[in-house]
């Protein structure tokens, strides 16, 4: 693995670990076996660091997204459960930035330009996919209004699932994640069709 690379890898393992704040580039260098100087021929301070874990952050979630839409039909109920589990694994790998997503990008003006690219991109992807699933009928139609705020409460509960964990006082593992796909599932159910509902139901009893 290049340096470049070690740096990012060690420093999200860092971060996932201890936060940000506790975490200096004296750190990073120490954990690798490198110098200081050598970490900032890379990288000229944490915060670049940040930033490059967010573009491989971005990039990762776009990749097992992509992974999962060439093994499955775009829009049926299987896409969105392996979605649902895929995204719950990626928040985990990157818990640290979901962690602190709110004071990193209102302290990082880069970043936070940087993230709202990612943000509109991602209420496209949920609102294309919405969209995928009425047309194979796994989604009831909607009007325009509601669909939009459909796609938008996915993307919330997507998005800040292990902050609510976390400001509950709940232990980030793996029953916790399970109920955030849980509860991504019961915020479908609603818009199901007749046929996606009882699709559902015998995956529910398979897995009881």
């Amino acid at each position: 693995m290049k340096t470049r690379d070690k740096i990012i890898e060690t420093t999200l393992q860092l971060f996932n670990e201890q936060g940000t704040k506790g975490v200096t580039t004296n750190h990073i260098a120490a954990a690798i076996g490198i110098s200081p100087g050598n970490l900032y021929y890379h990288f000229r301070n944490k915060e670049d660091i940040i930033r490059a874990i967010f573009e491989q952050m971005d990039a990762y979630g776009l990749e097992q997204y992509q992974m999962i839409l060439d093994r499955f039909q775009p829009g049926t109920l299987e896409t969105m459960e392996q979605t649902f589990v895929m995204i719950q694994a990626y928040n985990w790998r990157y818990r640290f930035f979901k962690r602190e997503l709110t004071s990193l990008i209102l302290n990082d003006q880069l970043l936070k330009d940087r993230f709202l690219k990612t943000h509109h991109t991602m209420l496209a992807v949920i609102r294309q996919s919405n969209d995928y699933s009425v047309a194979t009928g796994t989604l009831k139609p909607m009007p325009e209004k509601e669909m939009a705020l459909f796609t938008e409460e996915i993307w919330l509960v997507t998005l800040f699932w292990l902050n609510y964990l976390e400001v509950g006082g709940e232990e980030i593992n793996d029953e916790t994640l399970r109920r955030g796909i849980d509860l991504l599932r019961n915020l479908i159910r609603p818009q199901l069709t007749e046929t996606a509902l009882a699709e559902l139901a015998k995956r529910e009893g398979s897995n009881s």
